[in-house]
């Protein structure tokens, strides 16, 4: 499946069954995309791809920051000091994450502080010898980001598609027309043979 393309790995987590991406920055570091795990055995999984690989956590960036998609990122905290990097018009959805998990009786641990240094749309990030274009893809949520890597034609989409679908509109900041925009100006702007990893 997906999660055997090479210098990389997707683990299914918690009640939403949101998928966590993890890339090889090809230099022994690993990039951990949404963060979902929430409960031991998720963990155990996690730090089980990663020993196998010998990768070792670099960074935590986050496509948007519904619930489903920053329930691990204490825990990311905790095990290996990493903040989420988060685009800043999200960071009011980062905000909302704990009342959602009360509303849908979700337990989460506090949720971390971000890191100092926000994502940027149109920033390209350099970690190891991994390039990562960043495009706002807003409508979904209003600071959702996907992560391009145009060299390994790969593209970590978060929700703003879902296998066969596309992402949910009638969530707070949520707006449909927006992200029909997204999708088509951002990824059908993309060669066919790049490979979108949706968010579930």
């Amino acid at each position: 499946g997906i999660g055997e393309l090479a210098g990389m790995f997707v683990l299914t987590c918690n009640a939403f069954s949101e998928n966590t991406v993890v890339l090889h920055d090809g230099e022994g570091g690993a990039l951990v995309f949404d963060p979902g795990m929430s409960s031991p055995a998720e963990w155990n999984r996690f730090e089980t791809e990663l020993a196998d690989r010998g990768w070792v956590p670099r960074a935590v960036l986050l496509t948007h920051a519904h619930l489903d998609h920053v329930l691990g990122c204490a825990g990311m905290v905790a095990r290996y000091g990493l903040h989420p990097r988060l685009l800043p018009e999200d960071e009011p959805t980062y905000s909302m994450a704990p009342w959602a998990a009360e509303m849908y009786g979700v337990p989460m641990d506090a949720l971390p502080q971000l890191d100092s240094t926000p994502l940027e749309a149109g920033a390209n990030l350099r970690f190891g010898t991994l390039e990562l274009e960043v495009r706002h893809t807003p409508g979904h949520a209003p600071g959702h980001v996907v992560f391009i890597d145009h060299a390994g034609r790969t593209v970590v989409g978060g929700d703003v598609l879902f296998k066969g679908s596309v992402g949910r509109t009638d969530l707070p900041g949520g707006d449909a027309q927006v992200l029909a925009t997204s999708i088509a100006e951002v990824l059908y702007a993309l060669p066919d043979n790049y490979t979108v990893l949706p968010g579930h």
